[in-house]
């Protein structure tokens, strides 16, 4: 496993002027009135979003569908993502049930994503061979050390295509390799019933909600179920993915290969090279992104609930500033924008 340098005058500035906010605001690190009073706001659009499609009928359901894609991505962002990170609640029972409701809606194990997540994202963030995110596949090339064929060089046109089915895919594809993977690497965590029976149900379920309570109440033609599901899981994947994906596959954010299992800087300076944010103090952004607007803070602070990390961001600004260290900032349309032209030139730019 690689390592990082020791923590430098940058990072325990940071470390020291964040545990300070944290220890001072009124909910500590975990969500703030804020936050609960919208996530209860999600979870009615949810709520009314499902139950127009129960009731629609014709052409209005696929409609309806996207209604319901959009709402359950702005309820897993608010609510679901923080849990993974035990930061929504005190209580880990509220985080425990927030992380498998949310993500079981899509069909996708929230305990097992919560481990994949934080073991083969967090620790080592765009570092080649130990960032999951960052592997693509022979369809797709997200690392400038990925192989690289000759179909990359459209990548930049049909990746919209393939980020629809994201959250398909993982539920109905990925969610398996990733459990054998996480039984192998911890047996402990993974190899028991518990886990099993978690696992499965999760999909029973997911199935049962969105293809079989459909497809009793509404009746529909086959293809129609098919595409109203494909609707409603490929609005919540293209969001997830645009927002998330740009703020580490961009032109701005560093690629890392490490050099004799030794990586060139210390952890908190690598959080900041390797994300990209965009509008980090927007309010707004921060609650419709559930925070990934201020990717780098929630890298650096991903014991924080969201609702903090514009505070944290601007921490994060100050000490980049007085350190010397760039601070990748810019725009939703920015970041897009970047991320594409990113697919782009590891599509045509040899390696």
């Amino acid at each position: 496993m690689p390592q990082f340098r020791n923590p430098g005058a940058f990072s325990n500035d940071l470390r020291r002027g964040g545990l300070d906010y944290l220890r001072n605001t009124p909910t500590g690190r975990y969500a703030n009135r804020g936050q609960w009073l919208r996530a209860a706001a999600w979870c009615a659009m949810l709520a009314a979003a499902v139950t127009g499609l129960l009731t629609s009928s014709g052409p209005s359901g696929f409609l309806w569908a996207a209604f319901v894609g959009l709402a359950a991505f702005f309820v897993l962002a608010t609510l679901c993502h923080d849990a993974a990170h035990g930061s929504l609640a005190r209580q880990g029972w509220i985080n425990r049930i927030a992380l498998t409701f949310g993500f079981g809606f899509f069909g996708i194990a929230g305990h097992l994503w919560r481990w994949r997540h934080i073991r083969l994202h967090h620790v080592f963030p765009n570092v080649e061979g130990n960032d999951i995110d960052g592997e693509g596949s022979i369809l797709i090339r997200l690392s400038p050390y990925g192989e690289q064929r000759w179909w990359h060089r459209y990548q930049a046109i049909y990746a919209p295509f393939l980020y629809v089915l994201v959250f398909a895919h993982l539920a109905w594809i990925d969610d398996w390799r990733h459990r054998a993977m996480a039984r192998r690497m911890n047996p402990d965590e993974f190899r028991n019933d518990w886990a099993t029976a978690e696992f499965l149900l999760v999909k029973v379920a997911h199935a049962g909600l969105t293809l079989g309570v459909p497809w009793v109440i509404l009746q529909p033609p086959f293809w129609a179920l098919i595409v109203g599901y494909m609707i409603f899981s490929g609005i919540a994947s293209v969001l997830f993915i645009i927002i998330v994906a740009g703020s580490h596959l961009s032109e701005e954010a560093e690629f890392v290969s490490p050099e004799d299992d030794r990586i060139g800087h210390d952890w908190a300076e690598h959080q900041v090279l390797t994300s990209v944010d965009w509008s980090p103090k927007s309010r707004l952004a921060n609650v419709l992104s559930g925070g990934s607007n201020a990717h780098t803070a929630h890298h650096l602070f991903p014991e924080a609930a969201h609702c903090h990390n514009p505070a944290l961001s601007d921490l994060v600004s100050a000490a980049a500033n007085l350190h010397g260290i760039h601070h990748n900032v810019t725009t939703f349309a920015g970041m897009v924008g970047s991320h594409f032209r990113y697919l782009h030139s590891l599509g045509t730019i040899r390696p």
